[in-house]
């Protein structure tokens, strides 16, 4: 017997082949399992929108719309990573949709990303700020996360 979120990711990949975009929206049920396997396709390079709607009827409604062609990449910066390295990967990567993610003075690595890419034709399409809560020798350590997502443009 396959998991239910086996039977997505091949309900999906059905439409992909077909170089359609795999358009899904429900009110009712478990919605875990369709965003478990959009989780796949987005960490495959697809470009993934999730939108949550309310409804008259105090549910949700959710939508996954998943995109055939691979055009996103995603980093996570560390303090001591190159940036010319990182800088040179989007340069000359076929990708027009990448995330950054930097927690703490990592945070500074993707200023210099940010200073590079809005010179040279993308632009920040969006951006948030989360804390990681981390657990070290029992004492929380709570870290700075900053997302910041950039298209070409």
């Amino acid at each position: 017997m396959q998991s239910p979120k086996y039977d997505c990711i091949q309900q999906i990949t059905d439409v992909l082949i077909q170089n359609k975009p795999y358009v899904f929206k429900t009110t009712n049920g478990d919605k875990t399992f369709i965003l478990f396997a959009a989780d796949t396709f987005r960490r495959r390079g697809h470009e993934v929108h999730i939108d949550i709607q309310p409804t008259q009827y105090y549910t949700t409604t959710l939508v996954v719309i998943i995109h055939p062609l691979k055009s996103t990449t995603e980093y996570t910066l560390c303090r001591d990573d190159n940036i010319a390295n990182i800088i040179s990967k989007i340069e000359h990567s076929t990708c027009t949709n990448v995330t950054i993610r930097a927690c703490g003075m990592a945070i500074k690595s993707l200023f210099a990303v940010l200073d590079w890419a809005v010179h040279n034709g993308w632009y920040v399409d969006k951006t948030f700020m989360s804390t990681i809560t981390q657990l070290i020798d029992n004492v929380k350590q709570r870290n700075t996360t900053l997302h910041v997502t950039i298209k070409k443009g």
